[in-house]
């Protein structure tokens, strides 16, 4: 009988468009997860959910009641998710951890009802909150949204119980709302992932596929203004000049500001923000004629950032940490170089106001003020020094307009402007992309054009193009691609690119197969690619790459993968040398890699990897290999170790003093080496309670850089080996090895004692150094590392959020 069931409700779900009708309710209700109140009473018939993961299409055997209810102020969930007691999930996790081992109960919610633009609500069976802005198929989880939950485990499974102000979204001003909805779960005991209305594996969008919600009527989005004071203080070890230490104390205090504008658009403001306990970037021995891009871990620039970065030329961490080297050596002389360059820079002030009207555009302004930077010039012929401008007082600006379309389509205009005082160059950057999609999402065509201009004594404009056309969904998909960047083309003053001048073409192919033949699979895909390169100007010839990739997962949800690829000629590297006109010609080479990983499931699981690279005709090698054991200790301990190690043998390239070599040539240096890189990181969470965790992340990184010849480049790109030159300096050490360590600690208590609010108790360590010591063992380098001085942080900030519901005569926000 059982099964007779779900083929009729199987035969209505694939029939009918499903439903959800809410209940206008004047009853308080509680959210405590009991569900005692009369509004819950009316239980209907529980959904069947479809699973996405393993066995795509086939019914969940865990069934699921669906309730809800709304008021005046919030719309409310009452959520059952049937399932044996001594099978559900006890395990903790840090909020917004789309952790496996947990069992989850998600809310898509598309208040607009355009299939792209929406939020997520998830809650696990110990209570931790997760929430995201979606936007198409990206989640930004970055955002805390207040909303209130609870969870009770009762005899036949647990309940969600969920209450989400309307402070909390973005919903049109009309009389009758019309949202869609979705609600998935995850079992963690067997890794599946269902859904309410059936997700098609090929494309995953939660939004795109989803039923609606009725009969919510007359709500008026509220007064959506929240203030969020904070007051922090610091003591921090700081190096002095003479290269001891000293402790720097201070208290700080500030603001953050949100307020609705109107019932689409909210504008949110900081006033003297306090970045001080964000974690460590992850740093790097470059050796690249490129800059490095690093992760935004500041919350207002990682909050409600999705429009800003729709075209890809918003690049958050120019503001206050890293300036383009354009900019930074503005005054300085040839003969100068820069040192005690400061990590940061005072933020006067940044806001952002966003959203989307009911006609799907939407608008976002961003404005932020950045505070001077200075750092030390030193001469290169008498060593004598300065304090040099590298950054002046800077206004950064970007505006967005995005219209979405029928069929999960849109366009977007973006502009970002950066000015700056003084003698300093400013910039503009205008980007036009749009995203297209045939009515049953099976085709897509998307592409951007951007327009670049530095404004100096002489203005210079260059241009990115960009069009992609492709097939999306089904077993068998592919594209083709264009892109164009011209040598002028420089968004890098509030963007980020690794380089222009380049046009690159690309062909690919993939097949994949969600339900195979072979029951010890769940999936499996291989994929073909093709690309090549030239220069924009000239227009020649400069790598191809061609590449086969293979990827599957068991039945027991255990992955792995195989790559290979090879170029099909040698390639030239007009960038390596660091002179424009020069090119460097690398030999033809192939490389393979293999990754393995296993269940995340299982208290204990791996992820295994291995890479080799093979330079034709030479004695260029590359290896490298990684394991990341992960153990779950407890259902509230989680420790995962990582090692990583590359070894590069004989490779050649462009040489790079860190010292005045004792002889110079007035040619382009290259050099052969080997550089040996080893990195171990220590992942560490206890969690205390569903509101506060304690984490530590422990990061060793360590290169080394040994030359054992050097060669001049030629025209032609070959090199002629140079036997008298050692690259040594006038002391007879190496001006070219190096030896680079970063060693760094985050400790994290943080404890959200209500929603929005939380204090946060932080100690960070570092050690950064450099020498030529690069034979020395890599144990015996980590213990000289630590003892060259470690400098200390340790912070306390209290964060406290003021919403002006909370002061409404007659309303009670209860805490989750």
């Amino acid at each position: 009988m059982r099964w007779e069931l779900f083929i009729i409700l199987i035969a209505f779900y694939g029939f009918g468009q499903k439903q959800l009708e809410a209940t206008f309710t004047t009853e308080k209700i509680k959210i405590d997860g009991q569900l005692n109140e009369d509004i819950w009473s009316k239980s209907d018939k529980p959904s069947p959910f479809i699973r996405i993961k393993p066995d795509p299409g086939t019914v969940s055997n865990s069934l699921t009641n669906i309730q809800l209810c709304y008021d005046q102020d919030a719309i409310y969930f009452a959520i059952f998710c049937q399932d044996d007691p001594d099978s559900i999930s006890k395990v903790l996790s840090l909020r917004d951890d789309y952790n496996p081992n947990c069992d989850i109960i998600g809310i898509f919610l598309d208040t607009y009802n355009d299939n792209q633009n929406g939020f997520y609500f998830g809650l696990t069976s110990r209570g931790v909150q997760l929430d995201a802005k979606i936007v198409g198929n990206d989640y930004n989880d970055k955002l805390n949204l207040v909303w209130h939950s609870a969870v009770q485990i009762v005899e036949n499974g647990w309940i969600a119980e969920i209450r989400i102000p309307y402070s909390a979204l973005r919903f049109p001003q009309k009389e009758v709302q019309d949202w869609g909805v979705n609600f998935g779960r995850q079992l963690a005991r067997n890794r599946e992932e269902a859904s309410w209305v059936k997700v098609n594996p090929d494309l995953e969008n939660m939004l795109l596929e989803s039923g609606d919600i009725t009969n919510i009527k007359n709500i008026q989005p509220p007064l959506r203004l929240a203030l969020i004071p904070y007051v922090s203080s610091y003591a921090d070890e700081v190096r002095k000049l003479d290269g001891s230490k000293g402790l720097l104390r201070s208290f700080n205090g500030g603001m953050d500001i949100k307020y609705g504008v109107n019932e689409a658009f909210t504008l949110d403001l900081t006033l003297v923000p306090d970045f001080g306990q964000v974690v460590f970037d992850q740093q790097v021995l470059n050796l690249t004629p490129f800059e490095v891009q690093f992760n935004e871990n500041r919350q207002f620039f990682t909050e409600g950032m999705e429009l800003f970065n729709k075209a890809g030329i918003f690049y958050s961490r120019r503001i206050g940490i890293q300036a383009p080297s354009k900019v930074t050596q503005t005054m300085l002389n040839e003969e100068e170089y820069l040192e005690n360059i400061p990590g940061s820079s005072q933020l006067y002030n940044a806001s952002k106001l966003s959203g989307r009207n009911n006609k799907g555009l939407g608008i976002g302004v961003f404005n932020a003020v950045n505070a001077e930077q200075s750092a030390t010039a030193i001469s290169k012929l008498d060593n004598s020094q300065r304090e040099v401008l590298i950054s002046p007082l800077t206004n950064y600006n970007v505006m967005v307009f995005d219209q979405n379309l029928k069929n999960n389509s849109s366009v977007t205009f973006t502009n970002t402007n950066v000015w700056r005082a003084g003698s300093f160059y400013d910039a503009n950057v205008s980007a036009f992309n749009f995203n297209l999609n045939t009515k049953d999402n099976n085709y897509n065509i998307n592409g951007k054009g951007i327009l670049s201009a530095q404004l100096d004594k002489e203005t210079t404009v260059g241009h990115n193009l960009n069009l992609n056309v492709q097939k999306q969904r089904g077993s068998l998909i592919g594209g083709v691609g264009y892109l164009q960047e011209s040598d002028t083309y420089d968004p890098n003053d509030l963007g980020f690119n690794y380089n222009n001048n380049r046009r690159v073409i690309q062909v690919s192919s993939s097949y994949r197969d969600f339900t195979p033949k072979w029951q010890k699979l769940m999936k499996w895909n291989v994929n073909a690619s093709f690309s090549q390169t030239f220069l924009y100007n000239p227009s020649v010839f400069s790598s191809n790459m061609a590449s086969i990739n293979f990827f599957a997962v068991s039945k027991k949800f255990n992955a792995g993968g195989l790559n290979y690829g090879a170029t099909l000629q040698e390639s030239k590297d007009y960038f390596e040398p660091r002179k424009w006109g020069a090119v460097f010609t690398i030999p033809q080479f192939q490389f393979l890699n293999a990754w393995y990983s296993t269940n995340y499931q299982r208290k204990f699981a791996i992820d295994l990897g291995g890479s080799m690279v093979d330079y034709h005709q030479s004695a260029w090698r590359q290896y490298a290999y990684n394991f990341n054991p992960r153990f779950r200790l407890s259902d509230a301990v989680f420790l995962i170790y990582s090692f990583e190690k590359e070894l590069q043998l004989n490779s050649i390239g462009y040489a790079i003093p860190f010292a005045t070599p004792a002889q110079t040539y007035s040619g382009i240096l290259f050099g052969q080496r080997n550089r040996n890189t080893t990195v171990q990181a220590i992942s560490f969470d206890y969690i205390l309670t569903n509101r506060m965790s304690l984490s530590l992340r422990l990061r060793h990184y360590r290169s080394t850089l040994a030359y054992q010849n050097f060669s001049l480049l030629q025209d032609d790109g070959s090199l002629i080996l140079l036997d008298g030159f050692n690259g040594n300096t006038a002391d007879g050490t190496s001006a070219y090895d190096i030896n680079y360590n970063a060693f760094t600690i985050d400790f994290v208590y943080r404890w959200v004692f209500m929603p929005g609010s939380e204090l946060n108790i932080v100690w960070k360590n570092s050690v950064f150094a450099s020498n030529d010591a690069v034979n020395v063992a890599y144990w015996q380098d980590l213990s000289y590392t630590l003892q060259t001085g470690a400098l200390n942080s340790f912070s306390m900030k209290l964060i406290y959020w003021l919403d002006a519901q909370q002061f409404k005569k007659g309303r009670d926000v209860l805490p989750r």
